[in-house]
């Protein structure tokens, strides 16, 4: 428990120098418009933004992911309840019956 509040005290000293050593007012040119702002708050911003945009292409392929794992999951249900019936009925089920060709052995016609 002391290492994690020794590392949040250790995060908040960083972001406050990384704070004062970026105050100062830079320009801002969005494509209608111009705005003066400090630096720390477009570092922020950015990096706040890279996060959101990261957060929403992660969410995608665990999306993916999970429906994968969904689909694995009933194909290994189907197989299991495939091994579950009796020998005699799934040879049966999966050989269907056998035509006669012609008369039996030992049969006189």
């Amino acid at each position: 428990m002391r290492w994690k509040v020794l590392g949040a005290v250790i995060f908040a000293v960083l972001i406050v120098i990384f704070t004062l050593a970026n105050s100062a007012q830079v320009s801002v040119n969005f494509v209608f418009t111009q705005a003066r702002v400090n630096l720390v708050l477009v570092i922020l911003l950015s990096v706040l933004l890279g996060m959101i945009l990261m957060a929403i292409l992660w969410s995608m392929h665990a999306w993916r992911l999970r429906s994968e794992i969904r689909a694995h999951r009933r194909k290994i249900a189907e197989l299991e309840q495939s091994l579950r019936l009796p020998v005699a009925e799934r040879t049966a089920s999966e050989d269907g019956p056998h035509p006669t060709h012609g008369s039996t052995p030992g049969d006189a016609s």
